[in-house]
């Protein structure tokens, strides 16, 4: 039994890493290199990211196009790494835990003149 679970859970890891490296987009590891930093513990910390990106002030102002906005959440300043894994390309929602969005991108409203 312990068997076909391993080979069920490797066969399933290996097909998100065929999507992802077929796709020719980079992981967040690859993109990183030798830049991506490890705390102490092994993780990932929002500090440590915010060092490079800055904070969610202005993250949330950088995807203010993004309805709902990640950047902007009644959970606060999670850790980055709940929503963006080291060994994906793409960004996993840890709202969706909870809720169901779908990210979607809007056009900024016009000024007036």
């Amino acid at each position: 039994m312990k068997k076909i679970l391993l080979a069920s859970i490797a066969f399933a890891i290996g097909s998100c890493m065929s999507v992802t490296f077929a796709a020719g987009e980079k992981t967040l590891e690859q993109v990183h290199g030798n830049m991506w930093p490890k705390s102490v513990d092994g993780y990932v910390t929002k500090y440590q990211c915010m060092k490079c990106h800055g904070d969610y002030e202005k993250l949330g102002e950088q995807t203010s196009d993004l309805v709902p906005n990640p950047h902007k959440s009644h959970m606060g300043q999670v850790n980055c790494e709940d929503c963006h894994k080291p060994n994906l390309a793409k960004p996993v929602l840890m709202c969706n835990q909870c809720h169901n969005f779908t990210i979607k991108k809007v056009e900024p409203p016009q000024s007036k003149k």
